[in-house]
């Protein structure tokens, strides 16, 4: 029953997703676009200056652990899959074909005409040698959830690589699709424990729609467009990563018209930016912000007060007041936009004598008076870290610490640098920490195993909080391979029932994906959940372009 239901369901699925691609992937209003040979129809030329409130960790795929490296690489590398117009399926990228063989084996035909930056065509050998090394634990990959279902992986010839799974299911194939393979020739004598070291980590060779040119540390990340790219090039010829950690730096940069996106606009920006020379952009809400809870630290290891922090918070108070129409309080760790959330769960309700009650059976009481509950003498006080530069969730922070003063809680709100921050994330050196989670729509069963699965607390996963339920780890294991969707349906049902009573990581509101544009820029949409998913496809006025546009 299985392999009829995954052979004719989720394969065939695939395999026309793999056949014709996102069929509006190149739309434009523009009556000049589409007759340049470019993937979005525009004439080539241009720079776009991206405002990026960081800069990457490292630009290896295999070991790169930030959101502006998982911008960057994917601009410069090809996965052997994409997210096609629906979020949910894939569409052909290095890969040109997959389909199943017997009842466990992914047999994935690539692209024969890819080259690498350094002209070495792109092989099966280089997939093969991926897969091999994102699923080595000494690689510490932060994509292992990726690769975790594979069994074995060979090259049947120079282009055709089989993959063979120990459990099959959609969400095991749409996260093997994700791979960004990586060029083996230059990696293949580097020990799997120091390929995070690798010179590949600053100065990448890939085979994407952009080329590396340069990274001043610091200042800014360079990329120039790949004219050769054999299924269509970009039409923007430059793209400029500038790191700006200040927002308010970052915002008078793109008013002046010195940058041209802001990736992530706060929403109580939207306003001031919107102009003739900006126009806001609306992605796809399916990042919820959250507080995770170390878990491994007293008193977060007890439910009662995870509960209790969160039972204080009017999210939907915050979200309205910051957010305003944009705002949406996110009441379960699984975005309500996504398919895998029942509408019927029980949020954790705003009771603030509710949430008194339960301090008080985890025996936090006010002995002396203070307005801050005690227990053995030691004061409910507990820190929260946050990145410096993120104004929105500081805002949120502040709010949250008057919210749970009423309960005799007292919230201390604690800004880091971006890097110290990551540290103490990965290091479980934080009590509380505020961030969020970017599900992948199609890969929603790895992304669960990846930050709720006990097997992936750090080093081998994000399971940042150490969260550990037995019930949690069985119902993501059976979500990688159920194979009819009623029972998809239940599973997915009782683990969000399972994620929200933990509490152990807080959803907070739903970030408004925001990202505003300089209006020069044409053919924008949203096209994926990522800005660089829709990138390759704008392109710059020739009539409204800057002297940088032209420069060479």
């Amino acid at each position: 029953m299985l392999k009829r239901f995954f052979a004719t369901v989720v394969v065939c699925v695939l395999l026309v997703a793999a056949c014709s691609g996102p069929s509006d992937a190149g739309s434009s209003s523009d009556p000049a676009a589409g007759t340049y040979g470019t993937v979005g129809g525009g004439p080539p030329g241009g720079t776009l200056v991206v405002l990026a409130d960081r800069e990457p960790d490292q630009l290896n795929p295999l070991t790169f652990s930030s959101l502006p490296a998982w911008h960057a690489v994917h601009l410069m590398y090809r996965a052997l899959a994409k997210r096609d117009s629906t979020l949910s399926g894939y569409a052909p990228d290095l890969a040109k074909s997959w389909v199943l063989e017997g009842d466990s084996i992914v047999v994935i035909t690539l692209r024969n005409d890819v080259l690498w930056d350094d002209g070495v065509k792109v092989s099966a050998e280089d997939v093969v040698f991926t897969i091999e090394n994102q699923k080595n634990p000494e690689t510490a990959s932060p994509r292992l959830s990726d690769v975790s279902a594979v069994n074995s992986v060979v090259a049947r010839d120079s282009f055709t690589v089989a993959v063979g799974l120990k459990r099959t299911g959609l969400y095991t194939v749409n996260a093997l699709l994700e791979v960004v393979p990586v060029p083996s020739h230059l990696l293949k004598n580097v020990a799997p424990s120091k390929l995070r070291d690798a010179p590949l980590g600053r100065k990448p060779v890939g085979n994407g729609y952009y080329h590396f040119v340069s990274w001043t540390s610091g200042q800014q990340l360079v990329m120039e467009v790949n004219p050769s790219k054999p299924d269509g090039r970009a039409s923007i010829d430059r793209i400029v990563m500038r790191f700006i950690p200040d927002i308010n730096a970052a915002l008078t940069e793109l008013m002046t018209g010195n940058g041209d996106l802001i990736p992530k606009l706060p929403a109580t920006q939207k306003k001031s930016v919107t102009s003739s020379s900006v126009t806001v952009y609306h992605g796809p809400r399916v990042r919820p912000a959250w507080i995770a809870w170390n878990t491994r630290k007293p008193p977060l290891d007890d439910n009662r007060v995870r509960t209790a922090l969160l039972m204080a918070v009017n999210r939907q108070d915050i979200v309205t007041a910051l957010f305003g129409a944009d705002g949406e309080a996110a009441l379960s760790p699984i975005p309500s936009a996504l398919r895998e959330h029942t509408a019927t769960v029980r949020a954790v309700p705003f009771d603030t004598t509710e949430a008194k009650l339960l301090l008080s059976k985890a025996g936090y009481r006010d002995a002396n008076g203070d307005g801050i509950v005690e227990k053995n003498g030691v004061p409910l006080r507990i820190q929260v870290d946050f990145i410096s530069s993120d104004k929105t969730r500081e805002d949120v922070l502040v709010a949250m610490q008057s919210m749970l003063r009423k309960i005799g809680v007292d919230l201390a709100p604690r800004a880091y640098e971006s890097s110290a921050w990551v540290g103490r994330l990965k290091a479980g050196e934080y009590t509380g920490s505020f961030w969020g989670w970017g599900w992948g729509p199609g890969v929603m069963g790895p992304n669960a195993e990846a930050v709720f699965h006990s097997r992936s607390i750090p080093p081998n996963g994000a399971n940042f909080a150490g969260a550990r339920n037995a019930r949690v780890d069985a119902l993501i294991d059976a979500s990688l391979t159920v194979a009819d969707t009623a029972g998809a349906r239940a599973i997915w049902k009782e683990l969000e029932q399972l994620m929200i009573d933990d509490a152990v990581y807080a959803p907070i509101y739903m970030d408004p994906e925001l990202f505003a544009v300089h209006s020069r820029f044409r053919n924008v949409k949203s096209r994926g959940i990522e800005w660089v998913e829709d990138a390759p496809y704008w392109y710059v006025d020739p009539a409204l372009r800057l002297p940088r546009d032209k420069a060479k």
